[in-house]
């Protein structure tokens, strides 16, 4: 957080001042309330809490520190829509998908928190859907219209073989660029993959083109580990074998993150984590409005108690 007048903070020393004069008046025995009968003046003194008898000035004297606070006129960073993002949702619809180790099964679960992802995202936002199994499909068209990316990702179908290499370069391609090649704005790929390339180009030799386009590359990787020791063979041989490596050195080397999704939960999370980074972009607002109602409230809390406690006999 900063200050755009951050000298006003030095009223902030006439605080403790302020206190010292209320202590001394407090050790001093001013009374605080008005006797208008001395023969009945010991009822003056009914006992009370002390911190009831104290709370009326703490809550002025907190008031009186947030009002000086928004008077040095705070700022704090805060994530905004990015109006120039794009973002491309690229999903592996290779046949091993149709495993289960992630109930109901992997396809399933990509499908739906990759809906959900795209529901999460700022309106603002162009996103753009890529699938792949033994070839890459450019499925929507970066768009406004997030709706129809949640309609397409629904009607997705399983195909042979595994090509990384291709989506990560239809992604690419999906993007809107400049006369020199380079995206319009911040642009970012989410890759889910569970499986291993057997098809097309090897995704590490696109990787420096990703880099020099200045693409973020987020990876997910969907699935069970591999366990050689697991009874049943099919989870263990075939569909467990996700190229963990190579997707965690794609996010890597683009600034992007990696995600090893084990269960529907795990999956959830990551686009989750994705989300509350993905098509934002931080911006320094000032919030000097929240400090002044605050202290608003504070000073009309601490006039309504010490109008409360005042008592007249």
């Amino acid at each position: 957080m900063g200050f755009q007048f951050p000298l006003l903070l030095w009223l902030l020393l006439l605080i403790p001042l302020l206190v010292w004069v209320y202590w001394r008046r407090v050790q001093r025995g001013d009374a605080s309330a008005h006797v208008l009968y001395p023969n009945l003046a010991q009822l003056a003194g009914i006992a009370e809490p002390r911190w009831k008898r104290h709370l009326s000035a703490l809550l002025y004297g907190l008031a009186l520190v947030l009002a000086i606070v928004a008077l040095a006129r705070p700022q704090a960073t805060i994530p905004a829509p990015d109006n120039m993002a794009t973002v491309i949702v690229t999903l592996d619809i290779s046949l091993s998908m149709r495993a289960q180790d992630v109930e109901p099964s992997r396809i399933e679960v990509a499908k739906r928190e990759a809906q959900n992802f795209v529901r999460a995202l700022p309106d603002s936002a162009k996103v753009g859907l890529v699938s792949f199994a033994g070839y890459a499909t450019l499925e929507v068209e970066p768009t406004t219209d997030h709706q129809r990316v949640i309609d397409q990702i629904e009607l997705l179908q399983l195909a042979r073989r595994t090509a990384i290499g291709d989506g990560l370069l239809e992604s690419l391609k999906a993007i809107p660029k400049d006369d020199q090649g380079k995206p319009l704005g911040p642009s970012t790929v989410v890759l889910l993959s569970d499986g291993r390339t057997n098809s097309g180009v090897d995704p590490l030799e696109v990787t420096p083109f990703v880099k020099d386009m200045g693409v973020v590359v987020h990876t997910i990787g969907l699935g069970r580990r591999s366990n050689p020791n697991d009874p049943d063979p099919q989870w263990g041989s075939y569909w467990m074998q996700f190229d963990e490596e190579t997707l965690r050195a794609i996010a890597d080397s683009t600034g992007g993150q990696y995600y090893a999704a084990e269960s529907a939960e795990a999956l959830r999370q990551a686009y989750r984590n994705l989300g509350r980074v993905v098509g934002w972009k931080p911006q320094r607002t000032e919030v000097s409005g929240v400090f002044g109602l605050a202290a608003g409230l504070l000073l009309a809390s601490s006039l309504l108690i010490s109008n409360l406690r005042r008592r007249v006999i």
